[in-house]
């Protein structure tokens, strides 16, 4: 249930966790870069074998604690990219009532928690981050608490979800191949599905990126807004 929190709370700055979200993210980044090229490596070798050749011992082995290696790396550090992410957004919804703003739909522990609920995380995350950047603008009427609701949503929040949405459905694919599939092909064409996942995921780390920075600076400004005589 969608519950507008009429409790009022203290602004407080969220560039510390947005700056937190930027590195880990960042980091993130560069690891996923490093997923595509070496899957890139792991297609040449499958590519070779499917051909006929032979692949020694020692360079199967090689790719494929390499190839572990990072997906160990990838999981841990998703793991605490989204839970810094989700600290993020309980604080920054938690500050739009303090930005002046009026029958929210969410709650700050909701804003997170419909991340997790099943059918309904494939959009309320969506509404949680327009509603948190729609009732953050500055340009938005602060003299209304309700004007937030008219106002329209950034193009980057869809974007965010989009792509966050189509990776995990091209790494389900990817997933799903491994475990059906028998034959190098079938691996081979798994690892060209990580590839393309990782690669949507770099840019969508980078629009993630712009979108935090951007409703960071969004608070603070409407906060100088609200605050001065």
């Amino acid at each position: 249930m969608d519950i507008g929190s009429k409790k009022q709370v203290q602004f407080e700055s969220i560039n510390k966790r947005t700056k937190w979200v930027f590195w880990i993210f960042i980091a993130l980044m560069i690891l996923n870069i490093i997923a595509v090229l070496s899957g890139y490596a792991q297609a040449e070798l499958l590519n070779r074998a499917i051909s006929g050749e032979t692949i020694t011992w020692a360079k199967a082995t090689s790719n494929d604690n390499r190839q572990a290696l990072i997906g160990f790396a990838q999981t841990a550090l998703y793991i605490t990219s989204a839970i810094v992410f989700l600290v993020w957004i309980h604080r920054a919804h938690r500050n739009l009532p303090s930005l002046g703003a009026t029958d929210l739909r969410f709650t700050p522990g909701w804003a997170v928690g419909w991340f997790f609920v099943p059918i309904m995380s494939l959009f309320r995350p969506y509404q949680v981050a327009s509603e948190i950047c729609k009732a953050s603008d500055p340009k938005v009427d602060t003299t209304d608490g309700t004007a937030w609701k008219s106002a329209a949503t950034s193009p980057i929040v869809g974007w965010w979800w989009a792509l966050f949405l189509i990776s995990n459905f091209v790494a389900n694919i990817a997933l799903r191949t491994v475990f059906i599939g028998e034959e190098l092909s079938d691996l081979l064409a798994s690892t060209y599905a990580y590839m393309v996942s990782d690669a949507i995921d770099v840019v969508g780390i980078l629009i993630t990126i712009l979108m935090v920075r951007r409703i960071g600076q969004f608070q603070e400004a409407k906060n100088k807004l609200i605050s001065s005589p």
